[in-house]
Parts: structure tokens; C-alpha cells; sequence
């Protein structure tokens, strides 16, 4: 049986202390850059693999980034997390993942969080409330919200400028001679939900003009397949409809297809957000405002590795308009 190597193996190839060793590999105190190089070129050379366990006992934290998830259903998030994890395991951190009750609050998950003496904590699609960041500041834990953002309580927020994407959405609608349009989201208090609503409605107003209705449901399929039915029925002259998400979208154009027995785009134009692998499917080849989700995951990672550095507290992200085939040319 192969011995195991240790630290004082490390020490005695570099020629230096255990005690420098100990503080490299815990990441933990000042060591000389040249001394550093030794000691890295040592362990790589006999194999050595810190023990996390001896790591976190010496400096209180571990090299464990928590994340918290609600709402996985919602197509866009597991494609979200499977590139965050990816990306968090490319610089050497654990993934711990939290589950978060249907409708349970931040506030109340935060404490139970910390006590995993975790490095940091990202938080995607969990109801907010106003004192996790101050209980995150309180044990020294980097806290980071994804997509979305709080009006109050302080947090690091990283997300896609979903306002800016509505207005880009809206002025496409414009451009292609649309008219009667509507808005159809998902949860009325989601700050994307909220922000796409906004600017959309903005970018009507350059045009002299405003949604016939503005509707907030849940970021489904079901929910967008049912909307539209109520709307066509209502205005039967709408010829566009922008969505909350890629979800609701799919729903409103098979509705549109299957039950209404109406032509996309030529009689109603769909635009929906995200950009899920299912919008470029050849069943529906849908226009959508891309989320750019490689720089959101790189913007989080250095939120995390440097709070101190960084005195902005939302980061709004620019996404892409994605033309596709359920809009006019």
C-alpha cells in the first residue's frame, strides 16, 4: 500500500518549515512568492492533495461555495447552474447546494447556511428578504445574488439588464410593424419579472405607444399556453406578444399554433427571454433576448473572490436580441 504523503514530506522536498507548507495549502498567511513556487513544485511532484477538512479547521472556512436554489423547474436555471457549479470546480471550490422550500424566505436559510463554515454563498431563485446580507457581513461570507437583485439589504446582485432588454424587444416589435401588443410575465414581484415589464412598456412609449394588456402569472408553459387564449379573446387584433421567459413563449406560440389556429409570425409575433437551449429547437425557433450568462458567472466568481474590491453593488449585465423565426423580418 502506497504511504500517504504529507505535509512534512512537502517540507522536507522544498526545504522549507511544515508551518510555511501548512499556510500555503490553508491559503492562509504570508508566504514569500519564491518560497510559495518551491513548495507548490514540491507537492505537485509527490503527488500531495490537501486535507479540506485540516484546512478549514485552521482558518474557520472552508473552500465550500453554497448555493441556493428555489425554482429549478424554470428551464433556464439548471442550464445556469450546471455552468456556475462548472465554473466554481475550475478554481478549485466544493459545491454545496441548497433546495429552498416552495415560498421559503432567504432570511430564513441563511443561518443554517453559514453553519457549513462555507467560503461564500451565491443565491438564485429564492424568495429575498432584508437581512441575509447582514447576517453573510456579520460572519465575514462573501453573499451574492444571481439574476436577480434586492431593493434593500445590501447584497452583491448580478444579473442580466432585463429592462434594457425589454426596450430592445419592444423596438424590434416596432420595427416589424407590430401595433397591438401585450406583455406576458411570470411572478409579479421577480425583479427580471418586474424589469422586462418596464422596459418594454418603455420602449412602446418612444413609439407612441402601450401595451393592450400586461399580465403576471408564473414562468411556466402552462401559464403562457393559457394567457393567450384570454388575450386573443380580448383583443382578437393582437399581433405580438413579448414573455416574461423562454417558457411562457413556447406555451403562447403552441397555443397560437394548436389551439388558435394562428400563424407566427405572419399573424402574431413572439418574443420571449433567456435563451434556453429549447428556443432554438426546430419546433419553435424562437426569438428571445439572449442572457449572457458566461459573463454573469464570471462577474459572481470575482464578487466572490474580491468583496472588498468592489464598492457597486448591482451589476447589470448587457443581452442579446437573438432573431429568429417567430418574429417578421
Amino acid at each position: 500500500m502506497q504511504k500517504r504523503v504529507t505535509q512534512r514530506d512537502v517540507a522536507a522536498r522544498a526545504g522549507v518549515s511544515q508551518a510555511a507548507v501548512s499556510r500555503v495549502m490553508a491559503e492562509h498567511g504570508y508566504v514569500a512568492e519564491d518560497v510559495r513556487a518551491r513548495i507548490m513544485e514540491a507537492a505537485a511532484a509527490l503527488g500531495y492533495r490537501p486535507d479540506p477538512v485540516a484546512r478549514t479547521l485552521i482558518t474557520g472556512r472552508s473552500n465550500i461555495v453554497a448555493v441556493v436554489v428555489g425554482n429549478v423547474v424554470n428551464p433556464f436555471f439548471p442550464v445556469a447552474l450546471s455552468a456556475l457549479t462548472e465554473a466554481l470546480r475550475q478554481e478549485d471550490r466544493e459545491v454545496l447546494l441548497f433546495n429552498a422550500a416552495p415560498g421559503q424566505n432567504i432570511d430564513d436559510l441563511i443561518p443554517g447556511v453559514l453553519r457549513y463554515k462555507v467560503a461564500g454563498i451565491i443565491v438564485m431563485t429564492v424568495a429575498l428578504g432584508s437581512r441575509a446580507a447582514e447576517f453573510c457581513a456579520d460572519a465575514g461570507v462573501p453573499y451574492v445574488l444571481f439574476h436577480r437583485y434586492a431593493e434593500q439589504g445590501g447584497a452583491f446582485a448580478v444579473a442580466c439588464d432585463s429592462g434594457a432588454g425589454g426596450r430592445e424587444a419592444a423596438r424590434h416589435l416596432v420595427a416589424t410593424g407590430c401595433r397591438t401588443m401585450a406583455y406576458v410575465g411570470g411572478l409579479e414581484d421577480s425583479s427580471p419579472n418586474r424589469d422586462r415589464a418596464n422596459g418594454f412598456i418603455a420602449g412602446l412609449r418612444e413609439a407612441g405607444l402601450a401595451p393592450v394588456e400586461h399580465l403576471n402569472g408564473a414562468f411556466t408553459y402552462d401559464w403562457g399556453r393559457e394567457a393567450i387564449n384570454g388575450l386573443l379573446y380580448r383583443h382578437p387584433d393582437l399581433d405580438a406578444v413579448f414573455c416574461g421567459d423562454d417558457a411562457i413563449a413556447c406555451g403562447v406560440v403552441d397555443a397560437l399554433r394548436y389551439d388558435l389556429g394562428r400563424k407566427v409570425p405572419d399573424e402574431v409575433s413572439v418574443i420571449g427571454f433567456d435563451d434556453v437551449p429549447q428556443a432554438n429547437w426546430a419546433a419553435y425557433r424562437l426569438t428571445t433576448v439572449r442572457q449572457p450568462l458566461e459573463a454573469m458567472i464570471a462577474q459572481t466568481l470575482t464578487l466572490l473572490k474580491h468583496p472588498e474590491d468592489e464598492a457597486r453593488r448591482l451589476h447589470l449585465l448587457p443581452g442579446e436580441m437573438i432573431i429568429r423565426a417567430t418574429t417578421r423580418r
